[in-house]
């Protein structure tokens, strides 16, 4: 009788994150990871799956890597917030993930923050801190979509509270930023670069240096051209008292969330130059101002 095969992992990822999961998982066996992996094991090879024609194999975690929230990845977020542990979603470049899709005491796995190596070892260290057994890959994914709801009713919009603040929000915002900023600066050393954050009341100064040059150089500002409720982005160095935006975010209700936003109005801060704005949450806008510095630091590293 063949003895099942077992892993610490199980990925699965879409087409256009081949390329990335491939680096992760050549990282990860690199660690010393045992990984179920094929060249053909995107999100729909495995929805599509029957129970008896997926892999006769026992892991740890089953590893999706989340660039949209479609119906697969929602079931995946569903069951991490339910409490399966089998589940370990990597979330990949600063994606936009409902409230509603996230446990409040769970750390995910960013791509954003790690390199392929650096992601290896997290996972790792997951891996390794795990206090359960193996659970066959068929039924972890089995049990996943089948309890996920196939025609849940959207909810209700809620009325904007009375008690909520534009200004309130602001001020929520650029201590949220500007702490963020302060934690995450230390990371850019290994790169040999230095970045410094000043952080006033109206103003956080973000400059990232190689050398003495300034590689990058952003400033956070309370208030500007979209009003004084918002909070503006000024790339780049820039003459004291001028008035320029690369783009502005508004604190809003998000009646169909039920919970605060960021109105991103993206003139160029983030790369996009879109011409519709979009909501963030503080969590998701400082993850995709972050990934804009690393892509600055990476160019002279």
């Amino acid at each position: 009788m063949d003895e099942t095969a077992t892993y610490d992992i199980a990925v699965s990822f879409t087409e256009e994150q081949r390329a990335a999961a491939g680096e992760v998982v050549e990282a990860c066996r690199q660690r010393g990871l045992t990984v179920l992996y094929g060249p053909d094991h995107t999100h729909e090879w495995w929805a599509r799956k029957t129970d008896g024609d997926l892999p006769d194999a026992r892991v740890l975690f089953f590893l999706p890597f989340v660039s949209t929230t479609d119906e697969f990845t929602s079931a995946m977020l569903r069951a991490v917030r339910a409490g399966d542990e089998h589940v370990l979603p990597v979330l990949v470049d600063g994606v936009a993930v409902p409230a509603g899709l996230l446990h409040p005491h769970i750390t995910y796995l960013r791509s954003v923050e790690y390199r392929a190596d650096q992601l290896a070892e997290a996972l790792g260290e997951r891996v390794e801190a795990a206090e359960w057994e193996r659970a066959a890959v068929g039924d972890v994914v089995a049990r996943v979509l089948a309890s996920a709801s196939p025609a849940e009713e959207k909810p209700a919009e809620v009325a904007v509270p009375a008690t909520f603040s534009r200004y309130t929000e602001q001020d929520r915002t650029l201590r949220y930023l500007g702490e963020q900023f302060a934690a995450a600066m230390p990371k850019l050393t290994r790169d040999g670069l230095v970045g410094t954050v000043n952080s006033g009341h109206s103003r956080i100064a973000v400059r990232v240096e190689r050398a003495g040059d300034i590689v990058y150089a952003l400033d956070i500002q309370r208030g500007g051209i979209g009003g004084d409720e918002t909070v503006n982005f000024v790339v780049g160095r820039h003459d004291a008292g001028s008035v320029c935006s690369n783009g502005w975010a508004r604190p809003v209700y998000d009646t169909a969330a039920g919970r605060t936003a960021l109105e991103l109005h993206d003139l160029s801060v983030l790369g996009g130059g879109s011409t519709q704005p979009r909501n963030y949450t503080g969590e998701d806008l400082f993850a995709a101002l972050w990934q804009r510095i690393e892509a600055a630091a990476a160019t002279v590293v």
